[in-house]
């Protein structure tokens, strides 16, 4: 080793043995870190966890549509242009769909009975607004930080009237307008609601203040996801079919009113021969046959569209239920208290470097 490198090891050597010297300010710094980890640690509420497990089944497998797939090539159907175009389903999308506003607003207004408000039944949103569940460190920086906006609260306008939000609200139908309240709850769900996603296989984790409802929670959130994800999968098939169903309805009552003619005019002028009868009985069996072929065509059509719109329906399977959970997730005690003793030693031993090396600055 040459000098240069062996006095730069003496100075690293001397600089650490400098930091640590000072063994009463890490002593100080690791004390107020253990304590402000026993204020988070034993003032942060309790979350309970509850998980259950979806199966997204694969689609296009064999039977079932195999099966229909016979059928309706009897029928005359090509099931081959109905499969094309089809959209593949995969569950990518699933965390996107349950951490969008639109999807936490719906489940913050749905209603639970919470056994820590003496059985009082609330709303998600209700609960949240009213409990704001926090330790007592984040309470405090929050109230610090919100003090600005609660001197502007002071010198701001009124609220609108009722009956101005009951106008407003008529204008607003087609985007979303979020209240304090509900983006506050929203904020809440979606530290809360988490999904994780391996293949076709899907974990949904929700986590709330009691251990029943955090389980009713999964349970309504996992019923959501299969109706939105059902919605997004098939809705524009089912509104054609929709469509197609009442042109049916209407192409039925004109083909029946057609056969009704033809019998009647054939009843009434049975054994007459008239080129005026002929012509009139060739105009009225044109128009039940044209009646016909449509109502037929559109008959095919409705039920090549059942067919598509039964096969790109999503399966899922619901593996493992929703349990209520036996103990609680959050807080992790420990692990807090051990991060804040280390934070605070970490602080301190910053502090005697910089004083350390400030001290060297003003010698040289």
């Amino acid at each position: 080793m040459s000098e240069n490198n062996l006095t730069e090891t003496m100075n690293y050597i001397s600089l650490l043995q400098s930091t640590f010297k000072d063994k009463r300010r890490l002593i100080i710094f690791g004390t107020i870190g253990l304590g402000v980890g026993i204020l988070i640690a034993f003032t942060t509420p309790k979350e309970y966890q509850s998980s259950s497990y979806l199966l997204l089944e694969s689609e296009g497998s064999g039977s079932p549509m195999g099966q229909m797939g016979a059928l309706a090539g009897l029928a005359g159907i090509n099931m081959s242009q109905l499969q094309s175009g089809q959209m593949a389903l995969t569950s990518e999308i699933f965390p996107d769909v349950i951490q969008s506003r639109d999807f936490l607003r719906e489940i913050s207004k749905e209603q639970f009975k919470f056994e820590s408000k003496a059985g009082e039944i609330l709303s998600l949103e209700d609960y949240y607004f009213q409990e704001r569940p926090s330790n007592i460190v984040k309470k405090a920086l929050r109230f610090i930080v919100n003090i600005p906006a609660m001197i502007d609260g002071w010198f701001s306008k009124p609220d609108p009237k009722p009956s101005d939000l009951g106008q407003v609200a008529e204008v607003q139908n087609d985007y979303l307008n979020l209240t304090s309240k509900e983006i506050f709850a929203v904020g809440e769900l979606k530290k809360r609601i988490e999904i994780e996603e391996k293949d076709k296989l899907v974990r949904l984790n929700v986590s709330m203040p009691e251990p029943v409802i955090a389980a009713q929670v999964n349970a309504k959130v996992l019923e959501r996801l299969i109706e939105y994800v059902t919605e997004y999968k098939v809705g524009r098939q089912r509104r054609n079919l929709e469509f197609i169903e009442e042109r049916v309805l209407e192409m039925e009552k004109k083909f029946n009113d057609a056969q009704m003619k033809l019998a009647s005019f054939r009843d009434s002028n049975q054994g007459l021969i008239s080129r005026r009868v002929s012509t009139r009985e060739e105009q009225l069996e044109l128009e039940f046959n044209l009646a016909f072929n449509i109502y037929n065509t559109i008959r095919q059509e409705m039920e090549q569209t059942a067919i598509q719109l039964k096969k790109e329906t999503p399966i899922f399977t619901v593996l493992e239920k929703a349990a209520i959970p036996l103990g609680p997730s959050k807080p992790n005690k420990p692990l807090i208290l051990i991060f804040s003793v280390f934070f605070g030693l970490f602080v301190g031993v910053l502090i005697n470097l910089c004083k350390v090396l400030l001290n060297d600055f003003k010698v040289s």
